[in-house]
């Protein structure tokens, strides 16, 4: 008889247990998705303030060149300290914004209603190439506009602001005042950069209203990180690439690469830390443990690169090309078990 209410107890308690458990997973899930939101909010509105103070000291900028008529040798002569001044605030603002963008990245490049502003404020191609095209024209004061110019953030205004593009380059300018003119000392063309400058805080509004208006699902987070996670061999790609490696002036010159990979794959584990974790670990507690040592495994990697390239480290080609490799591979094994997780819990990815 003892036995016998030994095992209804045991039965009744599994029985409750079991939909009780379902119930913690969902609500985890919900406050998760719901934190994830919080956060891209939080730094949208960073990057939106940001950019308009950016904008602001560009249309102070622009304002001293349109005070010597537009002529660029006569604002230097007679404001040159002024003007260098401007120069390195702007500088020191764009990485502000864009550091904003990077942190949040990987939540909304993965997410389909908002990916679009990916491409129009970091990723996009001008509309010359054939595809990742960002869908939208530049209007500059003087009331030019470039049609599908590519994305804002490293398309536009890091090669205008440093001196990428020869085209954009006003005049020469010793900017350190050390009596030399290297490559990226210059005045750079206020109409381009009062345009970009507007055109940033616009997007970057806009991309707050749509944030604001999604509501958070499933299928969405686990889309948002496996679209995002494995471009982590990319960014590696084009670090590679960069002055950081090769030593030659191209794209990427305003910081490293690798602080944008830290942004955008921290993204990536937040949201399945936070808004996935909660459903794979109620169905596949070993599963999801083993989806986050990898996470950590790949954050571990960028880390600890970008920590030694921050400490004077010199990279060649070959190792970083290997590193890059050692990261993809991470990273593919990532979303191999989210795609198995998403399988087991019948969720559609999205795109």
């Amino acid at each position: 008889m003892v036995m016998r209410k030994s095992v209804l107890v045991l039965v009744l308690s599994s029985a409750l247990s079991a939909p009780c458990a379902a119930l913690a997973a969902d609500n985890a899930e919900s406050r998760g998705l719901a934190n994830v939101k919080q956060f891209t909010l939080d730094h949208n509105r960073r990057l939106v303030a940001q950019a308009e103070l950016l904008d602001a000291a560009l249309a102070d900028y622009a304002g001293v060149i349109a005070g010597h008529s537009d002529d660029y040798a006569a604002a230097w002569a007679a404001e040159g300290a002024r003007l260098a001044k401007q120069v390195a605030a702007i500088r020191t603002l764009w990485l502000e914004a864009s550091n904003q963008y990077e942190t949040v990245e990987g939540i909304v490049a993965g997410i389909p209603s908002t990916a679009k502003y990916d491409l129009i404020l970091d990723a996009g191609n001008p509309g010359s190439e054939a595809e990742d095209v960002a869908e939208y024209d530049l209007k500059l004061p003087d009331g030019t506009v470039l049609q599908r110019p590519g994305n804002l953030f490293h398309g536009i205004t890091e090669p205008l602001f440093w001196g990428m593009n020869e085209a954009d380059i006003k005049l020469p300018a010793d900017l350190d005042g050390d009596g030399k003119i290297t490559r990226g000392e210059m005045l750079f063309d206020a109409n381009l950069g009062q345009g970009a400058g507007q055109a940033l805080v616009h997007w970057a509004k806009a991309l707050e209203t749509d944030m604001a208006a999604w509501t958070p699902n499933r299928e969405d987070a686990f889309t948002s990180v496996v679209v995002m996670t494995p471009t982590v061999g990319d960014y590696f790609g084009e670090w590679k690439e960069s002055q950081f490696i090769t030593g030659e002036i191209g794209a990427f010159v305003a910081q490293s690469r690798l602080t944008d990979v830290q942004g955008i794959m921290n993204g990536c584990r937040k949201m399945y830390s936070e808004a996935i974790s909660p459903v794979v670990a109620a169905g596949d507690g070993d599963l999801d443990a083993r989806i986050k040592a990898g996470f950590e495994e790949l954050l571990t990697l960028v880390d600890d690169t970008h920590a030694r390239e921050a400490s004077g480290t010199k990279f060649g080609v070959e190792e970083a090309d290997a590193l890059g490799n050692e990261a993809q591979d991470i990273a593919d094994r990532i979303v191999a078990m989210i795609l198995q997780a998403a399988a087991k819990s019948g969720v559609n990815i999205n795109g």
